[in-house]
């Protein structure tokens, strides 16, 4: 707190000297009258002192800024106070800063201040010990020009520097050159963009003071419009433009001044992609269900191609009937079964829109295909069975039913082997011959 308390004590000690110091220069100003005014000269009149502008005239365009120095010459006299009223037309000029930086006055009692809605500035400054100069800078003060005409910055006389006369200085603002019309199109809104209409319309803004406007359409994109004016007006619409790159330029006149000019891209293709034929190729898989890829490829020499759309139909359906269109890429697998009246329909578009149709008929020629086409489906179904059955009676007899007779005949083979064996094995034991068979009963 004490270390707050002497910080606080030592401010309001410079405050007080500085309000002193002001109040001593200014009693010395007002009590010493002789510091102030000018002496006689050498032939017995009064030497005034003059404050004046530096450039006291110029020429200025409209949009630019511009620096004032205000000067004093003390006609070899000394002076120690300045309060100077400026006065200007604040619809012509306005002041963007003023500056009090560098300057023959020591104390500023009232700083350069201003209000541009009124069009005055006002300073008041002490210059301890005084100054005694032909060419002392009071001010510079940086101007911006508002709008064209002649106007004029002046001291009013209610300042106060000695017995001083005071300069006028006086300007002409010239009309800027305008900056390029802003330019717009109803029918071409992008200029990144393709469109396949060749009647652009363009339409530009009209800025205050324009009165006309020299435009041209070409192939080139820096073109520079002749200083002809071709219109008033502030729309034109272009009938059969070229297709590829057009560039439309354009500039005003303002104040008998041409302006910049305004480049504007527009982009037309009206040529659809180049001619192609769609190929197509079956799937072997699936020669049962007719499935088929197509392939398609083409291009486009100006916006290039943006997409495909893929349509099968059938030819013998009603042909009133709008076939339906899928987006698709090369190569694409048809979801419908194939059949001999199959239409496919490859639609490629560009980036302008435009759009080239081509189509083929898709041949079934696969085996089935055949036999279809030449014994009906009757008899395909028909020698689908019998090769189903043939398929079964070979896996039945050449592999378990053959295996069972194997088994069975191997068995029987041994059965006759034993019996042959046993039938031995009796003869040997008992000798029959025909003396000693037994009679028959």
């Amino acid at each position: 707190m004490n270390h707050a308390a002497c910080l606080f004590d030592i401010i309001q000690s410079m405050v007080r000297i500085k309000i002193l110091l002001i109040l001593a220069l200014t009693a010395n100003v007002f009590l010493f009258p002789q510091t102030i005014f000018a002496q006689v000269g050498d032939n017995g009149s009064f030497e005034k002192a003059s404050i004046f502008f530096s450039p006291r005239v110029g020429s200025f365009v409209e949009g630019s800024t511009f620096e004032v120095l205000v000067i004093i010459d003390t006609q070899g006299e000394s002076i120690n106070t300045v309060e100077l009223n400026l006065r200007f037309d604040p619809e012509k000029i306005e002041i963007v800063k003023p500056s009090g930086d560098k300057s023959i006055i020591g104390v500023w009692i009232d700083p350069p201040s201003y209000v541009n809605a009124l069009g005055t500035m006002k300073l008041v400054g002490v210059i301890p010990n005084g100054v005694n100069t032909e060419s002392g800078l009071i001010t510079s003060i940086t101007f911006k020009v508002v709008a064209p005409g002649d106007t004029r910055l002046t001291i009013d006389p209610s300042s106060r520097v000695v017995d001083a006369t005071f300069d006028t200085g006086f300007y002409t603002v010239l009309p800027g050159a305008p900056e390029g019309p802003r330019v717009f199109s109803e029918t071409h809104p992008l200029s990144s963009r393709w469109y396949n209409n060749k009647n652009p319309i363009l339409l530009w803004e009209k800025d205050p003071g324009v009165t006309s406007f020299s435009y041209e359409l070409d192939d080139k994109p820096f073109t520079i419009p002749d200083n002809t004016s071709d219109t008033e007006e502030t729309r034109f619409g272009f009938e059969n433009a070229k297709d590829g790159l057009n560039y439309f330029h354009i500039k005003a006149l303002k104040g008998n001044i041409w302006g910049g000019t305004t480049h504007y891209l527009i982009k037309i293709d009206t040529i659809p992609p180049v001619e192609f034929k769609p190929t197509y190729e079956l799937i072997p898989t699936a020669v049962i269900l007719s499935r088929a890829f197509i392939s398609f490829i083409t291009t486009d020499s100006l916006s290039g191609i943006d997409h495909y759309e893929v349509s099968a139909i059938n030819k013998s359906e009603d042909p009133n009937i709008s076939p339906v269109y899928v987006r698709a890429e090369s190569p694409y697998q048809l979801p419908t079964k194939l059949s001999d009246n199959t239409r496919v329909i490859v639609r490629a578009f560009d980036k302008a829109g435009n759009v080239r149709d081509e189509s083929m008929d898709v041949e079934v020629t696969s085996i089935l295909g055949f036999i279809k086409n030449n014994i009906g489906l009757t008899g395909v179904s028909t020698l689908l069975l019998i090769i189903l059955f043939g398929l079964m009676i070979h896996y039945l007899f050449g592999h378990r039913v053959l295996a069972i007779m194997r088994r069975a005949f191997k068995t029987a083979q041994k059965e006759e082997k034993l019996q042959e064996k046993q039938f031995k094995e009796i003869v040997s034991d008992k000798d029959y011959t025909k003396d000693n068979i037994p009679p028959e009963t």
